[in-house]
């Protein structure tokens, strides 16, 4: 079917149905749009007063699909130089022709033809289709021949081209979106960049529970400007104010929170279209994250920041009104009323070398793929925050996780040490257990609330194994072996642990393995991963994974039915556990299992330790 006749048939569709409420006079479609056409687009610039910006028609960019079709205008005015230009959280501002929506100023372009700002302009029909999910046939127009602009044959996406590049290609126009702002408060820091790049998280030794349960998923910490989100530079101070929702309408602002309480993180961006208790915004996507819940909130713009890089608004969340429902290329689209469910996360510290208490209380948008970043930056800020520091020191927290669909709350204690970071341990083990429930198999979990309790000292409280000894060089099947662990406290005393391991009668190996070991272990190269009935099993399991807190010796040995010549399988083991303390390090002995009862007494040992604290 052509464009054209498509064209007609939505037409009818729109005029004919009553699930679509709206009045074809309201919207110039595409095919309508001439060059040279004079209109007005409507944005917040300060002080929350709508005001308008001069908008004229230069042409039609018609490329391959509708997503890519755009309205390219020229924007001026008072409203554009006091802005210093197509500012971000300007996207989704209305453009009208003859008191008609044409559709929403989405991105900024440089052309060597336009000597004024250049805008591109997402057409209404693909945003309309946001807006409605219901309808079956998407909006499809196309443009008149005398609209489209031939002399442009490339559109580059380039967020800064040089005036060199641009003047070298007078016939291409480089694009870029209007970049959708992250608006925080209550973040500082290295907490930011966790939340924008994904940083301070590498070099963590901890072991993943991802990793110790043989999960193929592990939290991905890539940051907020991995799905094309840039970072105001500057922070509002002041608060939105009461929310009102009558004040939510074209040209106003609008604002998708990720994160709301003693800590916001979020979004601000520009009404495009308001139908009864429904709006569409931004004219391009938020995370293009599809069928979303995150909350619309109430947002006050304090001004417009000039930048030579790029302008940006400065602004500030409000309260919540209502919930994006669909977060599309064309459009983020959201419903007034009912307000979408948060996970009530909280941190509780205390700092025992000042005897200092803090409560930090956050709601999180439950989007499984954001969780890692938002644990971390959150767990972070709240660390830092507490403690006025950074570096050294012993933290032993407490979780407890609650779901709708969860059998019972999870709960699970650990320590954590570390000589040059404290803070990075607690926060990434919560985001990788809660990253391994969200994305477990069996169903959603329904996570409702997280509540991480930490108490935190500058103290070094680690213990390392310093050696392992066995009774004798060589076992047979049914032998039991007697091991000694050398312990040293950090800066401490010393002591020895002594304890058995009964090797089995029928265990088909040549060798074993004494491994000694502080907190979980990664599986073995070769060894299966633990099998699970439900939910319910997995929350058993991260609960019953050793912590930190304890010295594992366990007996390996061969597995003779695995693909793999050098795989192991752990056959039995014995813990001791050292409260408030963190064991490190690890030491292993290889000996011969033989046929018959073993009588010698020597000894024979190895380290394979790793490089200490």
């Amino acid at each position: 079917m052509s464009k054209r006749l498509y064209l007609c048939f939505f037409l009818l569709t729109l005029l004919g149905s009553s699930a679509l409420a709206y009045d074809r006079s309201e919207f110039l479609f595409l095919d309508e749009v001439e060059i040279g056409m004079k209109g007005i687009g409507r944005t917040i610039i300060a002080g929350d007063v709508i005001e308008e910006f001069a908008a004229e028609i230069l042409g039609v960019i018609d490329q391959a699909g509708t997503l890519s079709d755009f309205i390219v205008v020229q924007v001026s005015g008072d409203v554009i130089g006091r802005a210093g230009g197509i500012a971000q959280g300007m996207s989704g501002s209305p453009v009208y022709v003859d008191g008609k929506l044409i559709g929403a100023l989405s991105r900024s372009a440089n052309w060597s033809k336009a000597i004024t700002p250049i805008g591109l302009v997402t057409p209404i029909e693909p945003m309309l289709a946001v807006l409605d999910e219901a309808r079956s046939d998407i909006a499809v127009s196309a443009p008149t021949t005398s609209a489209v602009l031939a002399e442009i044959n490339h559109v580059l996406l380039d967020h800064a081209p040089s005036e060199f590049l641009v003047a070298s290609m007078p016939n291409t126009l480089f694009s870029y979106p209007v970049s959708t702002p992250i608006i925080t408060a209550g973040l500082s820091g290295r907490s930011l960049d966790v939340l924008m790049s994904g940083q301070a998280w590498h070099g963590t030794s901890a072991k993943l529970v991802t990793e110790v349960l043989g999960s193929s998923i592990q939290p991905e910490v890539r940051g907020l400007s991995a799905l094309g989100l840039t970072l105001l530079p500057l922070a509002g101070s002041s608060t939105a104010g009461t929310a009102d929702a009558d004040a939510l309408v074209a040209g106003g602002s609008v604002g998708v929170a990720l994160a709301s309480g003693d800590i916001s993180i979020g979004s601000l961006g520009t009404i495009t279209y308001r139908d009864g208790e429904s709006l569409i915004a931004y004219g391009h996507p938020f995370i293009s994250n599809g069928t979303s819940s995150f909350p619309l909130t109430s947002v006050s713009v304090i001004d417009t920041m000039k930048s030579l890089q790029a302008s940006f608004k400065l602004g500030t969340l409000g309260d919540s009104l209502g919930t994006i429902l669909e977060d599309r290329t064309a459009a983020i689209a959201g419903q007034l009323g009912p307000v979408a469910r948060l996970i009530d996360l909280t941190w509780a510290l205390y700092d025992a070398d000042r005897n200092v208490d803090a409560t930090f209380s956050v709601g999180l948008v439950d989007e499984p793929r954001l969780m890692p970043e938002l644990l971390l930056s959150t767990g972070f800020e709240a660390i830092d925050t507490t403690l006025d520091r950074v570096g050294q020191g012993t933290v032993e927290v407490a979780y407890k996780i609650y779901g709708d669909n969860m059998p019972f709350p999870l709960e699970r204690g650990d320590v954590f040490f570390s000589s040059t970071d404290v803070a990075i341990y607690a926060p990434w083990q919560l985001a990788s257990i809660v990253s391994f429930l969200q994305y477990n198999a069996f169903q959603d979990p329904g996570i409702t609330k997280v509540v991480a309790t930490m108490h935190i000292t500058q103290e070094i409280k680690g213990i390392q194994i310093a050696g392992l000894h066995i009774d004798n060089p060589y076992y047979a099947p049914g032998d039991t072996i007697i091991f000694e662990v050398a312990l040293q406290t950090f800066q401490g005393t010393s002591e020895v642990r002594v304890g058995t391991l009964q090797i089995p009668e029928d265990l088909p190996s040549d060798i074993v393995v004494i491994r000694a070991y502080g907190g979980p272990r990664y599986l073995e190269d070769g060894e299966i991963a633990p099998e699970f009935g439900g939910l319910e099993d997995l929350v058993d399991a991260i609960e019953q994974i050793p912590s930190y807190d304890t010295l594992t010796v366990e007996l390996f040995a061969v597995d003779v039915y695995s693909a793999d010549p050098t795989a192991l399988f752990g056959v039995t083991e014995q813990t001791f556990v050292f409260p408030g303390h963190a064991v490190y390090d690890a030491w292993e002995i290889t000996v011969p299992l033989l046929s018959g009862s073993v009588e010698e007494d020597s000894t024979s040992d190895e380290s394979i330790g790793g490089p200490g604290w």
